[in-house]
């Protein structure tokens, strides 16, 4: 059986806003970015982590999902 890891909402939404910082660009800076398909490597990345978090959030990510 996997071990089971709880993270607080807090938690997530802190790990969101340090991905962004990292990028310096802001969730709505980035989901324009998203939209043209234009992301670097590391972009591709913080994208995938982000739609993590935003699903372990249950929320809709800020670009359209494929």
């Amino acid at each position: 059986m996997a071990p089971t890891i709880a993270v607080t909402r807090e938690a997530l939404e802190a790990q969101r806003e340090r991905i962004l910082a990292k990028l310096g660009v802001t969730i709505e800076e980035f989901a324009e970015t998203v939209a043209t398909n234009t992301l670097s490597g590391e972009e591709w990345e913080a994208r995938d982590r982000l739609e993590e978090i935003y699903f372990l959030l249950d929320e809709a990510p800020a670009w359209p999902h494929d």
